[in-house]
């Protein structure tokens, strides 16, 4: 799937520079028609005919964002495990959060309060630090846009970690608009996604869920209520 959409983005860079008249190889052909190509152009932005290429190669970006994401779900991870602090990769996965483009873009993250409530006894657990960390971040992005939408006032993330028995757990809860109780038990189905055509993929909860439960036999769960925030709970099995 990835190859004729790679011909779609390139043709579509060719027929861009097709109409551009800084191109010799236009100019003669243009010269041969007795052509305008100033015309041409202005033709071009008055039928919006930019936009629609711009939009194109916008879609072609997002089914490859969506393809990307479909083999992740689909195959077992093969992302070596090391024993780390989780209290250090969350670190790490703020940091990369707020210097995120769409985040800061779209978002503002960095107004929004991250607060850390975090047991610095918690054991080291064998993990993927890169997985773990699309988890947080795909968890911490979903958090940014809900409290954007619903124009929350003093958006505030809460982190906290500690050890419940066997597990180490790690919550990520969110004083935004909440979720209803049927948007509460689709929310890690494949596709499923509350968010407008174009604007999310309905993957990285499932994403998410897979690297949790699949690939470090874990836990993850989610509790929300409308106008109530929302909070995901994750359990990672602490090796005995």
């Amino acid at each position: 799937m990835n190859n004729p959409l790679g011909i779609i983005a390139q043709d579509l860079q060719n027929l861009e520079r097709r109409f551009s008249a800084t191109l010799p190889a236009n100019c003669t052909v243009a010269d041969e028609l007795d052509l305008d190509l100033e015309k041409v152009r202005i033709y071009m932005e008055r039928r919006d005919i930019k936009n629609y290429i711009s939009s194109m190669r916008t879609a072609v970006k997002r089914a490859s964002s969506i393809i990307s994401n479909m083999l992740q779900f689909s195959r077992q991870s093969d992302a070596s495990h090391q024993l780390v602090n989780l209290n250090e990769v969350i670190e790490q996965a703020i940091k990369l959060a707020s210097n995120d483009y769409d985040l800061k873009k779209k978002y503002d993250f960095k107004h929004i309060a991250i607060m850390r409530d975090m047991d610095e006894t918690l054991p080291a657990i064998p993990i993927s630090v890169t997985e773990i960390q699309q988890v947080y971040i795909n968890l911490l992005k979903n958090a940014a846009q809900a409290m954007f939408d619903a124009n929350v006032k003093n958006p505030t993330v809460i982190i906290k970690t500690f050890q419940e028995k066997y597990y180490a757990v790690v919550q990520i809860s969110d004083n935004g608009p909440g979720m209803n109780e049927d948007v509460l038990n689709k929310i890690f189905d494949p596709f499923f996604t509350t968010k407008d055509v174009g604007l999310g993929t309905g993957l990285g909860l499932s994403v998410s869920y897979t690297i949790i439960t699949k690939n470090h036999g874990g836990e993850i769960t989610a509790s929300s209520s409308p106008g109530g925030g929302a909070c995901f709970t994750i359990r990672l099995p602490i090796p005995s």
